[in-house]
């Protein structure tokens, strides 16, 4: 926001009066709020969309992760055409009948013959114990944390654009209001004089002055409508929509009122603080990969060849122990621990940067406040003045260039006051940012 506060130098920018705050608007005109337009902007941005869908996919990522601690189903189906195996019913030693399987030899003239071998299983596999799994959900749920907080540090980027392209766009809009007013006051000023030098009232040096007076505040009006025109080009690029031919800023917003805002560590900072978070954790979740993991499995369904079906099952535990992946979860953990400092250092340093910027804020507004008071003061002097020198040309004791040296000098003082109501208006809105 400091491209609305920084206008020393920009001589060219005559900020509006007060008057020119409250004038009346036109039927065709609409108000266009700055809430209005930041929140087309995050509709509009195609930055914002990005970051909403990395935030989605951040919550998908929890999912997915917590779904290996449930237990998984699955149904295995198969059938082939093949010899051997046939079924035959053999009687034991002690007296029973069973069913075995049984192939018989090259030599025999079955030993070729196709017999249809089919299957049909349901897998269960359920963990007991995993450590891996329960490490990558903590640091899924930290990549969705610094998602979120990466979401709300660019929402406050983009607003943050929106919000110095208003304010130079109110400022050059309520600047060309003000010329147009100016013109129009030099206009009547010379068409007065015009009718005086006619009746001999006045010399014709007088209505020579006062038409370059009114050239010259038609030149100023010119030169604001274009700055205003193209102030409004940027406040449409930065919220991503045109604005209609009769929109005008809310002017309301210069007398917005000053709250303390909270004093947090700002959005930035809190997006690298989740960042080097998650990066902890995945670090964390590499080395416990080579704990242990320990799953109760099962199996039932059928199997059999030809027209002969038999019941099968089986129920156990499984235990594997990961031996040697050649380094490799432990080289993800030192880079993901590197990362992690990485993302601290940026952390301390968005901080800091956080905190001076709030003090500069509160600085500007403290100032602004002080200014203000001193700033309306002036104003009015110079209306006075204004009066006191119309008086005179009126009355014939001064000529047409005292008048129009105290109306530069009552629009300087005007500007003096706006601007330090937009730079008042700038740090509130800087500090309310923070809330």
């Amino acid at each position: 926001m400091n491209m609305v506060c920084n206008w020393k130098g920009r001589g060219a920018i005559v900020v509006v009066t007060l008057a020119a705050m409250f004038a009346p608007v036109g039927a065709s005109a609409e108000v266009v709020t700055l809430q209005k337009l930041e929140t087309l902007s995050l509709q509009n941005q195609a930055h914002w969309e990005v970051v909403e869908a990395n935030t989605v996919q951040a919550g998908a990522d929890v999912d997915a992760a917590r779904a290996a601690r449930m237990p998984t189903f699955w149904m295995n189906i198969s059938g082939v055409v093949a010899p051997g195996s046939d079924i035959e019913r053999i009687r034991t030693v002690d007296g029973r009948e069973v069913n075995v399987r049984a192939s018989p030899t090259v030599t025999e003239s079955t030993a070729f013959r196709p017999n249809i071998r089919y299957e049909g299983t349901i897998d269960m596999r359920a963990p007991l114990y995993d450590g891996q799994t329960r490490a990558a959900i903590k640091a899924a749920e930290a990549f969705r944390a610094a998602a979120e907080a990466s979401s709300s540090a660019s929402r406050e980027t983009v607003l943050s654009m929106v919000r110095a392209a208003y304010l130079d766009w109110m400022a050059t809009h309520l600047t060309h209001e003000l010329a147009l007013g100016s013109a129009g006051d030099a206009k009547a000023q010379r068409q007065r004089i015009e009718e005086r030098v006619a009746d001999g009232d006045r010399a014709r040096s007088e209505l020579d002055s006062a038409r370059y007076e009114e050239l010259q505040a038609e030149l100023v009006a010119a030169d604001a409508q274009a700055r205003a025109v193209a102030a409004k080009r940027l406040l449409e690029s930065a919220v991503g929509s045109e604005l209609s031919e009769g929109a005008e800023p809310d002017t309301s917003l210069l007398g917005i009122d000053f709250h303390v805002p909270n004093v947090d560590s700002g959005r930035e900072v809190e997006a690298f603080e989740r960042q080097r978070d998650a990066a902890h954790h995945e670090a964390r979740m590499h080395r416990k990969g080579r704990l242990p993991v320990l799953a109760v499995v099962g199996q039932t369904g059928l199997a059999g060849v030809n027209e002969r079906a038999f019941p099968m099952y089986r129920l156990g535990l499984n235990l594997a122990v990961p031996l040697w992946d050649g380094g490799r979860a432990v080289a993800l953990a030192r880079a993901a621990d590197a990362h992690a400092s990485e993302l601290g250092a940026r952390a301390r340093e968005a901080r800091l940067g956080h905190e001076e910027a709030r003090q500069r804020a509160l600085l500007d507004r403290e100032h602004a406040e002080g200014q203000l008071a001193l700033a309306k003061r002036l104003v009015s002097v110079s209306q006075m003045r204004v009066q006191q020198a119309q008086t005179s040309f009126e009355l014939g004791a001064s000529d047409v260039d005292a008048v129009a040296d105290a109306r530069v000098a009552l629009r300087d003082a005007q500007s003096q006051r706006v601007q330090i109501q937009v730079a008042r208006t700038d740090a509130i809105l800087r500090l309310s940012s923070e809330r």
